[in-house]
């Protein structure tokens, strides 16, 4: 990396030129006020000498005493006595513009005070600075704007984009995501933060791929001897006779470790495949009705949905998945004769929210903040663990750029609330 590409030689470029301009200002600035200052010193020696000269006639008693001072100044120099402030030149009309006042004292021990105008000129360079001072105050706000905006097209925008970056990433959930070539391509320290972020995702890619193909390969692992468990138990209820009590329970044991293997397949593999596609809601609440009617016929189930027709742009098969592991949950933990029911909401600001609840026991106030963990256990409870179910569920709702929590209902049970975007 060549010193000229590196981003404090930029931003110290851009501020010492700033600088640069700003005390070129501030010289021409002070050497426009001295030299109206040595102007009005000139004006004032001057109309002070002719001054004197009027008021040394004017002592001696000549009558044309005045003519004296020139045709210059004759009516720009006004005299009056000091002491009885009269005017020594009563014919000429008072000055109506700006004067210099000077004090006098003539050769006989008299005093003076006199008035000069000042020129059109001088005017014009106190108006001229005046100007030129303000002008100098908005030259330096542009100046500094412009350095303002070079800073942020060379800092602030590139760190911006990069956020934005991190922000897609945390929202897609999508350790593939790169950042933009733009960023990546600069030889700058921007750009060097930029290689090493893509390194450190890349990285973490890596990590997740293999804990996804570590999953993976544990549960195929596990499928071939829980399928020849499967199979020697079939064989020994065949020979025990159905009824047995100690067959039903491997049976349920079984089943029960064949539904975590799928989990944790289903854990493994969630991505986020099919978003764009537009769905009836209704259709997929009442299609989970149809499950729990099918799978406990004696559960009281209520659905309640909104007169309008919902129809949903979205992952349609994550949101089932996640609806479906929280019904899964409320037919385990609870008893067939619990009521449970979904609720369906359209808001005002366009979003779905879904409430999910049952009439059970609920959940440990301590196990609440966790629910959503996996393989956690309600020791205060039945004991019975809630396997992946629920971690499935929240990460199905995230990768739909929803929000899920849990509570307990004030009348008794565990109530599931969805928030999803708004809706097509």
């Amino acid at each position: 990396m060549r010193w000229f590409q590196r981003l404090f030689w930029k931003m110290f470029l851009v501020i010492w030129v700033v600088s640069l301009v700003g005390m070129g200002s501030v010289f021409l600035l002070l050497s426009s006020h001295y030299d109206q200052t040595h102007r009005l010193e000139l004006l004032e020696a001057r109309a002070k000498g002719q001054a004197l000269l009027m008021l040394e006639r004017f002592e001696e008693g000549a009558p044309d005493w005045y003519k004296q001072s020139g045709r210059r100044h004759a009516s720009s120099l006004w005299l009056y006595d000091a002491r009885t402030q009269a005017s020594l030149m009563p014919w000429l009309p008072e000055p109506t513009r700006k004067t210099l006042q000077l004090e006098l004292t003539t050769g006989s021990g008299r005093a003076y005070h006199a008035r000069v105008a000042l020129p059109r000129d001088v005017f014009f360079v106190n108006r001229l600075l005046g100007r030129l001072f303000s002008l100098q105050m908005v030259l330096i706000l542009l100046v500094s704007g412009l350095a303002g905006l070079v800073l942020g097209a060379l800092v602030v925008r590139p760190i911006r984009r990069l956020r934005d970056h991190v922000r897609d990433l945390h929202q897609a959930q999508d350790m593939s995501l790169r950042a933009d070539e733009g960023l990546s391509r600069r030889r700058d320290e921007i750009g060097d933060l930029t290689r090493e972020f893509d390194r450190m995702v890349a990285s973490v890619e890596q990590t997740l791929l293999a804990q996804q193909r570590l999953l993976q390969d544990v549960s195929h692992e596990l499928r071939a001897p829980l399928a020849r468990l499967q199979a020697a138990a079939g064989l020994i209820e065949q020979r025990l006779g159905d009824g047995e009590p100690l067959m039903d329970r491997i049976n349920r044991e079984c089943e029960r470790l064949d539904t975590l293997i799928s989990e944790i397949l289903s854990f493994s593999r969630q991505q986020r495949d099919g978003l764009d596609h537009e769905f009836s809601l209704h259709a997929l609440c009442r299609e989970l009705e149809g499950d729990v009617e099918l799978r406990q016929p004696q559960r009281p189930f209520t659905l309640e949905l909104p007169t309008q027709e919902i129809l949903y742009r979205g992952g349609r098969e994550l949101l089932r998945r996640a609806l479906q592991n929280g019904i899964e949950n409320i037919l385990r933990h609870t008893p067939e004769a619990t009521a449970a029911g979904l609720v369906v909401r359209l808001l005002e600001d366009g979003r779905v929210e879904l409430c999910l609840f049952d009439t059970g026991p609920g959940v440990a106030p301590d196990v609440l903040p966790r629910l959503f963990e996996p393989f956690v256990r309600d020791e205060n409870g039945s004991g019975e663990g809630f396997g992946l179910g629920m971690s499935i569920a929240r990460r199905a709702i995230e990768q739909l750029g929803g929000d899920i929590s849990a509570s307990n209902r004030p009348e008794g049970g565990l109530v599931l609330r969805v928030l999803l975007p708004s809706a097509s």
